[in-house]
């Protein structure tokens, strides 16, 4: 019974510890996430790609 009772025990703590390692991975994952996303968004559009500046004003191009 007590083998058994301290089996169990040892059992639900290691599940505990990796649930508490899980949430803490989530949680800094996520913040890594919103950072890359802010820093993208933040970042001046390059022209070598060619692609047009959606994010910043850029003046309009010459008329005829």
């Amino acid at each position: 019974m007590k083998s058994t009772k301290k089996r169990l025990i040892f059992v639900l703590a290691i599940i505990g510890v990796c649930a508490v390692l899980y949430g803490g991975w989530r949680i800094y994952q996520g913040q890594v996430a919103e950072d890359q996303k802010r820093n993208f968004f933040a970042a001046p559009a390059s022209s070598a790609s060619g692609a047009p500046d959606a994010f910043h004003n850029a003046p309009p191009p010459p008329q005829p």
